[in-house]
Formats: C-alpha cells, structure tokens, sequence
C-alpha cells in the first residue's frame, strides 16, 4: 500500500537515508539538496512515499515560478525498492494529487537523455517529448485534459 506524505521532524532521517543504485546516482539529486532547495522556493513540495510504514522514495514537485508550470522535479524509489510497482504508484498518485489539488492541464518533467527506465515508465504514463532539453535534460509534458 503505497502512500504519499508530508516530510516531517519524525521522518527526515529516513529520506535522507534513501538512495539508488550507484549507477543511477548521475540521473537525480541527492534528497537532502533537493529538501534544501524546497525551503528556498516556496512553491516547491517534497513528499515521501512509503510502502506500509517503510519509507520507499521521494518526490518533489511545484509550480515553475518563470513559465507558471507545474512539474515533477524529483522522483526517487530506494535501490532496494525498485522494480516492485512502487514508483509506478507513486506517479500515479502524484499525477492524482496536482490534478485534484492545483486543477492543472499539464504536467511537465525532465530526466536525463540515458535514463532509459525513466523514459519508459513516464511513456506508459502518457508523457510524450516535447522537443525541448533543458540543462541536459529531455523534456517531457502530460496533458491531463
């Protein structure tokens, strides 16, 4: 039973626990930058998301202060973690919650042009290549209308 959450006092440790594969390390920013960041642009949300009681990943999304966007800016499942669905529902809980919540019609975020797991699971979300890179990065939106 996957769940998003609030970071709190209680769990902050074990975010800041969380890790993937050395191999992946390149592909995302460490949670403790990516918490760091979220105190200085107020529209930035970090949650973690647990599986039962344990805490399985991290995600942080916003509303992109220059173009008025919303984006999925970090998404992270433990190395330990992953290839069991986990990821997948936390995306797709998260697609839920900015629908419900921010009342967007579309939802953008980038990854690295060799995170190949990345691009296959946002394809199957619907995402598509918007042409765009951004800092290196493919950009990718999802049209929730």
């Amino acid at each position: 039973m996957i769940e998003l959450k609030e970071i709190t006092r209680e769990n902050l440790e074990k975010v800041l626990t969380l890790k993937v594969k050395k191999e992946q390390e390149s592909f995302v920013a460490l949670n403790a930058k990516s918490i760091a960041q979220s105190k200085f642009y107020p529209s930035l949300v970090t949650l973690i998301v647990y599986n039962e009681n344990e805490p399985v990943g991290f995600l942080m999304f916003g509303e992109n202060e220059t173009d008025g966007c919303m984006w999925i800016i970090r998404m992270m499942i433990d190395e330990k973690f992953q290839r069991k669905g986990y990821g997948r529902e936390a995306l797709r809980q998260l697609i839920e919650l900015i629908k419900k919540e921010y009342g967007c019609q579309e939802i953008f975020l980038s990854f690295d042009p060799e995170n190949e797991a990345a691009k296959k699971l946002y394809e199957s979300f619907g995402f598509y290549d918007t042409g765009k890179i951004e800092e290196g990065e493919i950009v990718y939106k999802l049209n929730l209308k």
